[in-house]
């Protein structure tokens, strides 16, 4: 629902002069609730065209009225009286190049972006051109302005100033912004998001995060919620348009590859919102699911021979996208026997070892940097080491130069040069002094 306000100006704090010395004033000014819709209600919007409104060389001709109205170039948020703003002076080419950037900014919902006049016909309006001045009074630095209510403004007009210089880019972030503030959106302490104002990550694209509210540090958001998601806000308004489908990879194993039990699948995927969730499928049944980033998928125990492995990414609008590979299952594992490459073998599965980064016993600094997401250190050592789990109880529990340590909770594989190789037998005292101190393990948090 609405929150109704008077109408006061939102001011926005100016970047500084050192990080953000190109970044204007952009802002919203909140006027009286224009609609009101029952608490829960997704009513339909008053329209899905956006449409931006190049000031030609006569200038743009904008009314003062106290509701928003694109159709007769009225605006809430103007200073009484008739304004003419000023023509947008930069080029044809800097123009296409920013009206393209804003299609694709809004290409994932139902939303229709042109140039051309509408006429007579509900639909937002973007003005490009012009100085703050001639529009309104106390935003000499603005590079941006829209009406505000903290929900759809029907036929909203809001306003880009032509300050940018030749930048479509800047351009581009500035309309998303502005257009945006008139679905009730506001503005986000997230970088990548057109609602913030924080410098860099061009160009910048709705995300589907809860983001703080803010502009140069998180604040409290001036709406009715703690945070906002403008991705789902601006789909749960307009809905579906053309959003492109997620990208996934499997990076390991490879087409074609003989593996072990319980082999690992190491999964790349990513989307232009979020991604929702990855499915395996195994032999054309789903056999396992995961929405926690980095994806990992553990195999469940398959008969040996040929078998169909597809792994399914779904992004928060259903798109899917998937990637199929043919593996061999194999016998487990021994010592060497059984793996390939710089696979080694752990308690009869093949995984990959020190030479590849992120391999078993490689250096690292946090989970992430790990094939099997766990850094750990050591009592004895300086540096941190991804290690796996490890089974004492197993023939080749782990591979060469690596011992299998007690950490009281589970057993791990650790490298004996990094631990508890002082010279002599690895599996003397020193491996009984590390046993008994234990590793620290820094498992990887789950959100």
């Amino acid at each position: 629902m609405h929150v109704s306000r008077a109408v006061v100006v939102a001011v926005v704090v100016l970047a500084s002069a050192t990080a953000h010395a190109d970044r204007k004033w952009t802002g919203y000014k909140l006027v009286p609730a224009t609609t009101v819709r029952p608490a829960g209600v997704l009513a339909a919007p008053s329209s899905n065209v956006i449409f931006l409104h190049r000031c030609p060389p006569t200038g743009c001709l904008v009314h003062s009225g106290a509701m928003d109205d694109s159709r007769t170039d009225t605006s809430s948020i103007a200073d009484p009286g008739d304004h003419v703003l000023s023509a947008f002076k930069e080029s044809t080419m800097v123009w296409d190049a920013a009206v393209q950037c804003v299609k694709d900014t809004y290409a994932p919902f139902n939303i229709t972006i042109t140039d051309v006049d509408p006429g007579n016909v509900p639909h937002f309006e973007e003005m490009v051109g012009g100085t703050p001045d001639q529009l309104l009074s106390g935003f000499g630095q603005a590079g941006g302005i829209a009406p505000f209510d903290c929900g759809e403004i029907p036929n909203g007009l809001s306003f880009t100033f032509d300050v940018w210089g030749s930048d479509p880019s800047e351009l581009c972030w500035t309309i998303a912004q502005e257009t945006a503030h008139t679905f009730g959106l506001e503005h986000e302490f997230s970088a990548k998001d057109p609602m913030t104002y924080i410098q860099g990550y061009l160009p910048k694209r709705f995300q589907w995060e809860d983001a703080a509210c803010g502009t140069n540090g998180p604040g409290q958001c001036q709406c009715p919620h703690a945070s906002q998601n403008s991705y789902r806000s601006i789909l749960q308004l307009f809905g579906v348009g053309a959003p492109s489908p997620p990208t996934v990879t499997i990076t390991s194993p490879t087409d074609g590859k003989t593996v072990t039990p319980n082999f690992g699948l190491f999964i790349e995927a990513t989307d232009d919102a979020a991604i929702d969730h990855l499915e395996l499928v195994i032999d054309g049944a789903v056999v396992d699911m995961t929405a926690t980033a980095p994806y990992v998928f553990h195999a469940p125990t398959l008969d040996l021979g040929a078998h169909t492995v597809e792994v399914r990414a779904i992004d928060t609008t259903q798109m899917p996208a998937s990637q199929t590979i043919t593996i061999t299952q194999g016998p487990p594992c021994v010592d060497a026997a059984g793996c390939t490459g710089t696979d080694v073998c752990v308690s009869g599965s093949c995984i990959a070892g020190p030479a590849v980064p992120g391999g078993l016993g490689d250096t690292c600094q946090g989970n992430k940097e790990c094939l099997n997401q766990v850094c750990a250190a050591g009592p004895n050592d300086p540096l941190m080491h991804c290690v796996v789990a490890c089974d004492p109880g197993k023939p080749s529990a782990c591979p060469n130069d690596f011992d299998c340590l007690s950490t009281g909770s589970t057993n791990v594989c650790w490298p004996s040069a990094g631990c508890c190789s002082v010279g002599g037998d690895p599996r003397g005292s020193a491996l009984l002094a590390c046993v008994a101190l234990g590793l620290v393990l820094r498992r990887r948090s789950r959100r």
